[in-house]
């Protein structure tokens, strides 16, 4: 009795030394992206770990990591069925959520509690966010083989009960193969309305056919890091951003589960989008413009980034009598303006044709449109 009582005044003295962050400076590197159209896009991690399963953070440094990276919307995720960080186990499945939330109401994260579902092989690793109490989930584990997934249905119907959204995590872990496949518990899990997506991305690592899973059987795409370690030694080693992009009415808990159950959401991975026409094409609508300028007959073409993405521009076909260089693709980095010099004939272009090499809107299928040209005469 008396080493519970010690282990849970250890964690209130930790909790109030690393919430005491008020005056800790904090540099945030911007990373935005322009709204899509009605939406706001929203920067969302929905799968990360602490103390409280095994990684190495303590909640309220994922909600700093978090205001650092410039996201919008964290989950932490720890595992229900083991916390190996700890000799002495905390029985409470809450209180990583309960510790973090304090602090992403000041630093203005969405924080969603959320939990790991942690069994094996089919069906694997899910996310449950959204939800009320993760400590019913535990009822569902067999305690004397933790991973095992006997009871995964009745846990994730609790997790559904609860107003929780599940996911299926790294669809090829843990697999003796190191192989994405679709078992007929996931078509179970699918039938009865206890998966809602899929993690495509997780890491460093893309599977493009859970991505074709998500398309052909109507599920929510997400990306996430699934940081065990800090962001810090997470970015680089993968190099490059991963996050789930979030086409949100606006920035509250509610708005983004709105979203999720109604799959607008676009994938973030190594400087490429990967998601639904209808959800990518926006993004980048709203964030290339494209601007011909002329000034006493000398004419000026302007691509301008008003985002933190870089896009790549493959130019299709050119207006009628309207020329500049498309012998190339062009890469417009963030909130970058890359010139070139022009000409055209009576005709004044109204739009270009373009496939952005960097979006994907299937596994093999890169997406196309028309990006409308401004037309200035100074």
């Amino acid at each position: 009795m008396r080493k519970s009582v010690l282990f849970s005044e250890i964690i209130a003295l930790v909790a109030i030394l690393f919430g005491f962050t008020a005056e800790a400076q904090i540099r945030k590197t911007l990373f935005r992206f322009p709204d899509a159209g009605e939406y706001k896009v929203l920067k969302a991690d929905f799968h990360i770990h602490t103390v409280f399963s095994d990684g190495v953070v303590w909640p309220v440094a994922r909600v700093e990591e978090a205001y650092a990276e410039d996201l919008d919307v964290i989950a932490i995720s720890d595992h229900i069925e083991s916390r190996p960080r700890f000799s002495e186990k905390s029985t409470d499945h809450n209180l990583p959520y309960d510790l973090a939330k304090d602090a992403a109401q000041r630093y203005g994260i969405v924080l969603i509690h959320s939990a790991e579902v942690t069994r094996n092989m089919p069906p694997g690793h899910l996310n449950a966010i959204n939800i009320q109490d993760g400590n019913e989930l535990e009822t569902f584990v067999n305690q004397k083989d933790l991973r095992d997934s006997a009871r995964i249905v009745e846990a994730l119907t609790e997790a559904k009960r609860q107003g929780g959204f599940i996911f299926w995590n790294h669809t090829a872990y843990p697999t003796p193969d190191n192989r994405s496949t679709w078992h007929p518990i996931h078509q179970r899990l699918l039938d009865q309305g206890l998966m809602m997506g899929i993690e495509i991305v997780n890491g460093e690592r893309y599977e493009p056919i859970a991505f074709q899973w998500c398309l052909d059987h109507n599920l929510t795409i997400l990306a996430n890091t699934d940081v065990h370690s800090t962001m810090a030694q997470k970015r680089s080693i993968d190099g490059f951003k991963v996050m789930t992009l979030v086409l949100a009415y606006d920035k509250t808990r509610e708005s983004v589960m709105d979203a999720l159950q109604n799959r607008r959401t676009v994938a973030l991975w190594n400087n490429q989008l990967i998601g639904r026409k209808e959800h990518v094409a926006p993004i980048i609508n709203n964030s290339i413009k494209a601007v011909l300028h002329n000034r006493e007959g000398r004419l000026f073409f302007e691509y301008i980034n008003e985002s933190g993405f870089p896009f790549i521009l493959d130019i299709q076909f050119l207006p009628e009598g309207f020329r500049i260089r498309d012998d190339l693709p062009m890469k417009v980095n963030p909130y970058e303006t890359v010139g070139y010099t022009a000409s055209m004939q009576d005709k004044i272009p109204t739009s270009l044709s373009v496939k952005a090499l960097n979006i994907w809107i299937t596994p093999t299928e890169n997406l196309e449109l028309n990006i409308p040209v401004t037309y200035i005469k100074h």
